[in-house]
Parts: structure tokens; sequence; C-alpha cells
């Protein structure tokens, strides 16, 4: 039986990955970003809007981007959010 060898150490958390995933629906978002609109609408073939916009509610998210997501109609709508003054 051969052996291995290893090192065990207490640490006092994790360390942060480094690598992001990327989603399916992030050139949506990105295109969104860089084309400068208030707002844009999608339809995507062979998807329900239903489907997308929770997809992309997901990446918003994960993305912390200030980014509406709807639907009306089979269309899905991305909308910059606007702050409001206080």
């Amino acid at each position: 039986m051969s052996k291995i060898k290893f090192e065990m150490k207490k640490v006092e958390k994790k360390r942060e990955k480094k690598s992001t995933k990327r989603s399916i629906f992030d050139p949506m978002i990105d295109q969104f970003i860089e084309g400068g609109e208030e707002l844009v609408e999608i339809s995507v073939e062979d998807k329900r809007a239903s489907y997308i916009v929770s997809q992309l509610k997901k990446r918003i998210g994960v993305r912390e981007l200030e980014i509406d997501v709807s639907n009306a109609q089979g269309f899905v709508y991305l909308e910059k959010k606007t702050r409001e003054p206080v």
C-alpha cells in the first residue's frame, strides 16, 4: 500500500473563490449595460419569458447590479433602476 504526504493546519477562515462562473444570460446583461439604454425589450427563442426573467434575476442578484427585470406578453424587459432623491 502506498503512502501519500500531506499537511494539515488550523485556519480561521476559508479562502475566497477567485473564479466566477459565467452564465449564458451574462452576455444579455453585459450588452444592456454597455448599450447605455434605460429600457430594453428582449425576446428569446424557445424559452418562456418567465424562465428568462427568473434566470436574469438570479444573475443580476449574484452580480449585485442595479437592474430591474420584468415580463409582459412573452417579452422580457431590462430597466436601469432609478435612484429616488432623498
